[in-house]
């Protein structure tokens, strides 16, 4: 099954949104948002990579890297709703982010060499 324009049209989208928050609103990345972010720009891969015929468990590896963005985006909303004076919540959200990225790097991984 071959990749077309039209099933690219969600990440896509999330790109241009990624770049107009960034660029053009000059939004900062921090906690709630970031997490928020990067798990939807997960989640709107899976379905490409489920098109271009890599293997289920690839998949597997993305939906565990957006829950653990997610993850990171709920200490996110936690320290900055609840817990205003202190800092050490940043460690979670950054701890939160870090396996977001070093799952979805498995993934991606096991993506070049699980085809199916």
């Amino acid at each position: 099954m071959a990749v077309n324009w039209k099933s690219s049209i969600p990440i896509l989208v999330w790109f241009l949104v990624y770049a107009l928050l960034v660029g053009w609103a000059k939004l900062q990345l921090v906690g709630f948002i970031a997490g928020l972010v990067i798990g939807v720009g997960w989640l709107l891969v899976i379905p490409l990579m489920y098109e271009l015929g890599v293997a289920k468990v690839v998949n597997q590896w993305f939906q565990k890297a957006a829950l653990w963005a997610f993850f990171a985006a709920a200490f996110g909303l936690a320290g900055l709703t609840l817990i205003k004076n202190q800092q050490w919540w940043t460690w979670i959200v950054d701890f939160g982010l870090l396996a977001s990225g070093f799952f979805a790097m498995i993934g991606a991984l096991i993506g070049f060499f699980k085809w199916k």
